[in-house]
């Protein structure tokens, strides 16, 4: 009996541990499967944003990137461009209303560490402006987010003014 008892333990013990399954080990997914994921991401990204447009009676205009832009102000100045460094008052909000961040920076635009949402919307504008963008996470900081008050997969919203060119 007591050594029915102490078989019955180790077979109790043995199974509990922490072990690998081999049913629920998968393998690296395919190119066409990641395909599909990331679609379907951007599928849903879309939906977030077009649920916002349709609450917001401003006009937006969406590029071929999927960056969504309206102007408040049109600048008078000249078009900014890849190398220029632009001085810019900036809020960001996440697509709820949440606020991020804001202040004022100068980048050189296509060589600062700035999404490339933000990159390409700056070159939309000129001296003077005052544009709002929708940038989906693929153009911001992606699955990660930016490890502080940006989530992953975060839709955000930036109201930039351009204060010049330097």
């Amino acid at each position: 009996m007591k050594m029915a008892l102490i078989i019955s333990l180790m077979l109790l013990f043995t199974g509990c541990q922490n072990k690998p399954d081999s049913r629920s080990a998968s393998a690296p997914r395919t190119e066409a499967e990641l395909i599909e994921i990331n679609k379907s991401l951007i599928t849903q990204d879309r939906e977030q944003i077009n649920g916002y447009l349709s609450k917001t009676s401003r006009q937006f205009t969406e590029t071929n990137t999927g960056l969504w832009y309206s102007v408040i102000e049109t600048g008078t100045g000249r078009t900014i461009k890849t190398g220029d460094d632009v001085n810019y008052d900036f809020e960001c909000t996440l697509l709820d209303g949440n606020p991020c961040y804001s202040g004022t920076q100068t980048i050189r635009v296509g060589y600062a560490d700035a999404g490339s949402g933000v990159t390409e919307g700056l070159q939309l504008m000129q001296e003077g402006s005052d544009y709002l963008f929708i940038v989906p996470p693929y153009l911001a900081y992606g699955l990660t987010g930016d490890g502080g008050k940006i989530p992953g997969r975060a839709i955000l919203i930036y109201r930039i003014r351009i204060k010049d060119i330097i």
